[in-house]
């Protein structure tokens, strides 16, 4: 009767020893009702299953929300890519029709500088006369000079 006047914190010390003697029991027990548990006798179990279910469901929550995101950020990078590429593009063309034009102009021009009036007004113009004969030399004239 001594032991259970005698107090240890808020735990008399035969109290101490049950729940110790109960700690021991419960896990030398516990690999034998392991396979017999009853709902009834556990309702932390229930709650933790619950509580088990809620983070579940969070987490899953959670990682469909990421993925949208994800996906969303993915679809964006590509519109704007796919964005960027077209004016790129237009750009591109308009360059090529800028210089397709230059290229015609520029035919346009050698046409006209070309032509055999505009050689002969600028003979007239420069005062070159034509020459009635031209005078070739053959290879073999040079090499019997030197």
């Amino acid at each position: 009767m001594i032991a259970a006047t005698l107090h240890f914190g808020s735990r008399s010390r035969r109290e101490s020893a049950r729940g110790a003697v109960r700690g021991v029991r419960r896990d030398q027990a516990r690999g034998a009702t392991a396979l017999h548990r009853s709902s009834q006798s556990r309702p932390r179990a229930r709650a933790l299953a619950r509580t088990s279910w809620e983070l579940r469901s969070f987490a899953f929550a959670g990682a469909f929300i990421l993925a949208s995101f994800l996906l969303a950020l993915l679809y964006l990078s590509q519109i704007t890519g796919l964005s960027a590429g077209g004016y790129e593009m237009q750009r591109l063309q308009a360059e090529r029709d800028e210089l397709r034009r230059q290229a015609a102009l520029a035919d346009v021009q050698l046409a006209r500088l070309d032509s055999p009036a505009r050689i002969e007004a600028q003979v007239k113009r420069l005062g070159l006369v034509r020459v009635a004969r031209v005078f070739v030399l053959s290879a073999d004239a040079l090499q019997a000079k030197k």
